[in-house]
């Protein structure tokens, strides 16, 4: 990648006259990103979406709601549908992901306050955020729902199993994965969810202070669902004894989660996601040629192997898992 469009080229020498324009990495995005250092010292981030848009992108309806219910996002200075990109606030270079941990994944020493003030985050994206969605023009928006979750485990099959393991699903296989996108969806509350609310997709401020990215797909979901994004999140390694006060955590901040079967529900909603989260990683391995999500998968592989015995449902999913190959480290 070169530069940006020629279009957009115009487009900031028009607006940010004399910046100097650099490339970001985007994650799992079909968008590109840009930052736009001015010549006085401030800086923007510029959201390209390929093609001039006619209506308001999902980042900018997403981004009034997150603003409206108090949650950190990047301001949307500039709107430009006719070239087809955003001017955003520069939320900085700093990941949770690169701020808690090393190379490996493993977490540095420090970073247990910051994974704690992830959690509270998440809370309360499901507190603050539910009743603003709930009277937005979203309030009949895209809901993470059995449906959603049936179509992410046939993902799975087709670009995990299949796709980066040349694998032969065993019959049974797709009806178990089914079942468990029916357990995991069903939810006594359902809230705003981030949806890809992990270590890449949280950006940490001066002071320690966190902002999210990546609001696009932000959407109804199971009260656990965020919580378990963080915790199970593909790129950390969230030390085993530390799940629980984490847990507790959250369900003390969001008062309306119901604690009775909170664990059980995240136990399947957690399973739910790691197995999603192996299909897009094989998805981006392998049709898109981006092998660095494939540093995800040990990790992923080895927390399901010790989540999917704890209950008969998912114990006989594992056995399905486990006779395909699936679960293998290679």
């Amino acid at each position: 990648m070169t530069g940006p469009r020629p279009e957009v080229e115009l487009y900031l020498e028009r607006v940010c006259p004399g910046a100097e324009v650099t490339p970001i990495g985007g994650d799992a995005s079909t968008r590109s990103f840009w930052r736009v250092r001015l010549p006085d010292g401030r800086s923007r981030v510029l959201m390209d979406y390929g093609l001039p848009f006619e209506n308001e992108t999902d980042d900018v309806r997403l981004a009034r709601i997150f603003r409206e219910a108090g949650l950190p996002v990047a301001e949307v200075h500039e709107v430009a549908d006719e070239v087809g990109c955003l001017l955003l606030e520069d939320l900085g270079e700093h990941s949770l992901e690169a701020s808690v941990a090393w190379a490996n994944g493993r977490l540095r020493p420090h970073a247990r306050p910051l994974v704690e003030s992830a959690v509270i985050l998440a809370a309360r994206i499901a507190s603050n955020g539910t009743p603003v969605l709930a009277r937005s023009d979203r309030k009949n928006g895209p809901t993470l729902d059995a449906e959603r979750f049936r179509f992410e485990m046939d993902f799975f099959i087709e670009h995990f199993v299949v796709g980066l393991r040349g694998l032969s699903p065993p019959d049974g296989l797709r009806d178990a994965l089914h079942a468990l996108a029916d357990q995991a969806a069903d939810t006594p509350l359902r809230v705003m969810c981030h949806r890809d609310f992990h270590s890449r997709n949280l950006m940490v401020r001066p002071g320690e202070k966190l902002a999210l990215v990546d609001i696009q797909d932000a959407r109804w979901g199971p009260d656990s669902y965020d919580l378990v994004s963080l915790l199970r999140d593909g790129y950390i390694d969230i030390e085993d004894d530390w799940i629980d006060p984490l847990v507790d955590l959250y369900v003390s901040t969001l008062d309306e989660v119901p604690a009775q079967g909170f664990r059980s529900r995240l136990d399947r909603v957690s399973a739910q996601r790691m197995i999603k989260a192996l299909g897009t990683f094989g998805y981006q391995a392998t049709v898109r040629n981006a092998p660095r999500y494939l540093d995800g998968v040990p990790r992923t592989l080895r927390r399901l192997r010790d989540l999917l015995p704890r209950t008969a449902e998912t114990g006989a999913l594992m056995r399905l898992l486990s006779e395909a190959g699936a679960l293998d480290d290679s």
